[in-house]
């Protein structure tokens, strides 16, 4: 994974004004993966997978570094406008948020954390959490002793209407 955030170096050293430019990226990018709990190779490795880092990628109704849709920064309480979401510092506010959805939901791993973030995890989070709940309830009833007290049933008595 560190290879990843090696070559972002690499790349962003080769291209003229760039190399400062690049290492305001690095902070930026460490300080958010530490706001969200994510390992910054893995924030450095969805960057260069997204945009090569151009914070004015657009395509397909994605935007900035990490090519984050507007939807689903509005999701995570984003307010502003798409062209918004140009902004490096914005851009990695919310897609590192939900960056960190994803590697959660995933589980550490950080392939299939690239593969939510890109794909969208909300059904693979759904499939989860319902596993756990039937965990839980599977542990819960486990734990409930057993009544065998016998249940007698009787029959509804019906009564016959006579005529006079």
């Amino acid at each position: 994974m560190k290879s990843f955030a090696l070559a972002a170096v690499a790349l962003l050293s080769v291209i003229p004004g760039a190399q400062a430019e690049g290492e305001a990226y690095r902070a930026m990018v460490e300080r958010h993966a530490a706001a969200q709990g994510v390992p910054p190779e893995l924030v450095h490795r969805v960057i260069m997978r997204e945009s090569r880092y151009n914070p004015r990628a657009v395509h397909a109704g994605n935007y900035g570094m990490m090519q984050i849709k507007l939807q689903t920064a509005r999701g995570l309480g984003y307010t502003g406008t798409a062209q918004g979401l140009l902004d490096p510092e914005t851009n990695l506010t919310y897609a590192v948020k939900y960056l960190a959805g994803a590697y959660r939901t995933a589980g550490g791993n950080h392939d299939r954390a690239v593969s939510y973030y890109a794909g969208g995890y909300y059904y693979a989070a759904k499939r989860q959490r319902l596993r756990q709940a039937n965990a839980t309830m599977t542990a819960s009833t486990e734990a409930m002793p057993l009544d065998l007290t016998p249940v007698f049933e009787t029959k509804p008595v019906r009564r016959r209407h006579h005529r006079r």
